[in-house]
């Protein structure tokens, strides 16, 4: 084991015993050479950053979530209209995600309706020092929305619900290097487009709107956002976070569906992005730096992203492999055939069996609640319990997605698959494809006890999908831990789901018998840095989709090396000076 390993196996148990105050002041100094473990880094009592136009001090306490007064007062003077929400529970809540790392709640929680009231807020942020951590819908995975700042301010953007109305009505009044066009008249012809009227396969909305609300919104248009990450995130919040899913095997990630971003400056400056042409080689790819960039950067209030038409026909399938290797060989082939898949998904053994037993309890539960004994019955009776195969195929025609389905098979059957089946029958489509829709509910149901879970995130290139794949199912066995594992097999990325107990209950005074034991807590984060590790050896990245957030700061010097590290502080600096963007997170600034 070497340094950095244990650094960071070392770090993941002190996280998990520490404070607030004790975790942001250790994150302060992830930089710096590992900390003696006989005792806690002393914590800061105070934070100060001055900006060129002010010298106002900003108090930042560990022992108090507290925001500037002057700031508070100036933007109630200046934007009265502005939403200012510090109720405990809403705090906590902003603090949280579907993380499993501490909460760490802002002091204060900020709703804007406009770009303007953002750059007004960035604005006064940045003239008193006050850290902001943008909020969508509170899906992220790694801390993203952690205020591990005291003092940090949340910015709700649940307001930004505007479909097809361009850039909103209200950029004439921020700065932006566009305002001749609203000045002398001219709004774009697709500001009052609508879902059955597309000029374009694209439309622009605004960063609270969700993706089931876009496409509920886009239902009557014949043409559909295909970026499925499972939460029904926002779409300002998969921009930020660089999301995916189970159609990126065709459709692509998030970075490969936008194509303007309207993007608020930490200094207040509101930005456009790109443009609505389909392709453009003119400057700086900022919707690609802007794209991943997790709030540390901007903010971002309005996206143009690509839309796909709905496929006539439809049809899913599945096939069992006796190993993994096996599986992982079928999918490379069929990429090497170039069989146009629309989702290919991989679970392991585990996974299916956490499915089958999910199933039982459910039917066995709906069975005592009712006399119809055939309600709640599953597929997952009759599945085998081994590593199995879910691909999901469309096309403009009948005729032309068996042809795909057909070569699959061959495919399949020629690496050992065996009880390959398919339907174009809605129903029986989503019974085919139970076990992976309910894969994370059936994972923590697979451990007695469990209220949540740790869902690791690595992507690797397909030549070594079966082999990090295969050792990680082998690490989770080694350490006696509950793990399934699966992936979306046609890009490389997989995950582990480690059921936890009493994760969501981590500061609060409930009996620690409730709560997992600090050694098998350890076991959880050495299957997770064992996976990275591994991924990384084989040229893969340490997050294929969720994104940084604090959680996996520690692995991308590892990932781009010093130089790759160094110019993201750079940008970050050059960008954020004063660096009150979602502090703490993807790069330290000290």
């Amino acid at each position: 084991m070497n340094h950095q390993q244990l650094q960071v196996r070392l770090t993941r148990v002190l996280v998990r015993r520490s404070s607030h105050r004790i975790l942001n002041n250790w994150y302060l100094q992830q930089t710096r050479p590992l900390f003696s473990l006989r005792r806690f880094p002393r914590p800061l009592s105070t934070s100060t950053t001055n900006n060129s136009n002010n010298s106002t001090k900003s108090t930042v306490g560990h022992n108090s979530n507290t925001i500037n007064p002057k700031f508070i007062s100036e933007l109630q003077s200046t934007s009265p209209h502005i939403q200012i929400n510090t109720n405990k529970y809403d705090l906590l809540i902003r603090g949280r995600g579907e993380s499993y790392h501490p909460i760490a709640p802002p002091a204060a929680i900020l709703t804007p309706s406009s770009t303007r009231d953002v750059s007004t807020i960035l604005k006064l942020c940045n003239k008193y020092a006050v850290p902001v951590v943008p909020f969508g819908c509170g899906t992220s995975v790694e801390g993203h929305v952690s205020a591990l700042t005291p003092g940090s301010v949340c910015l709700d953007m649940k307001l930004f619900k505007s479909i097809g109305d361009g850039y909103g009505n209200d950029d004439d009044d921020a700065e932006t290097d566009h305002d001749d066009e609203h000045e002398n008249g001219h709004e774009h012809e697709h500001e009052h487009e609508h879902g059955d009227s597309l000029k374009d396969p694209c439309i622009t909305v605004g960063a609270g709107v969700t993706r089931l609300e876009l496409n509920e919104y886009l239902r009557h248009s014949g043409m559909q956002f295909m970026v499925d990450p499972g939460a029904d995130a926002s779409i300002g919040g998969m921009v930020a976070c660089g999301a995916s899913g189970t159609t990126a095997v065709k459709y692509g990630t998030m970075r490969d569906n936008i194509l303007s971003i309207q993007c608020v400056l930490p200094n207040g400056t509101v930005a456009k992005c790109g443009t609505r042409a389909l392709k453009s080689s003119a400057g700086y790819d900022l919707v690609s730096l802007m794209t991943g960039s997790e709030g540390t950067l901007g903010v971002i209030t309005h996206v143009t992203v690509k839309l796909h038409p709905i496929p006539d026909c439809t049809v899913a399938a599945v096939c069992t492999f006796d190993t993994l290797y096996d599986a992982a060989g079928a999918v490379s082939d069929m990429r090497m055939c170039a069989v146009d898949v629309q989702r290919c998904e991989l679970l392991d053994g585990r996974s299916v069996e956490a499915f089958v037993k999910y199933t039982a309890a459910s039917n066995s539960s709906s069975n005592r609640s009712s006399n119809n004994s055939g309600s709640g019955s599953g597929s997952g009776s009759n599945m085998e319990i081994k590593p199995t195969l879910f691909l999901e195929f469309t096309g403009p025609s009948q005729t032309a997605v068996e042809e795909q389905v057909k070569i699959t098979e061959s495919i399949c059957i020629s690496s050992n698959g065996s009880n390959f089946q398919f339907t174009a029958d809605e129903a029986e489509r989503k019974s085919l494809w139970a076990a992976r829709h309910q894969l994370y509910y059936a994972s923590i149901a697979l451990r007695s006890g469990a209220d949540s879970a740790i869902v690791t995130d690595a992507c690797v290139p397909l030549s070594a999908f079966a082999q990090v794949l295969t050792e990680t199912v082998k690490d989770v066995e080694a350490q006696g831990v509950v793990g399934p594992c699966f992936g979306h097999a046609g890009d490389g990325n997989f995950h582990c789901i480690l059921p936890i107990i009493g994760c969501r209950d981590s500061d609060s005074d409930i009996d620690s018998d409730s709560r997992d034991s600090e050694e098998y807590l350890q076991k959880l984060h050495l299957v997770n840095d064992n996976l990275i590790w591994r991924t990384i050896a084989a040229g893969g990245t340490c997050t294929g989709e969720h994104g940084v957030g604090y959680g996996k700061i520690a692995y991308l010097e590892k990932q781009y090396g010093k130089g790759g590290v160094e110019m993201m502080r750079m940008i970050k600096r050059g960008l954020d000076p004063n660096n009150i963007m979602n502090p703490n997170k993807v790069v330290i600034i000290n």
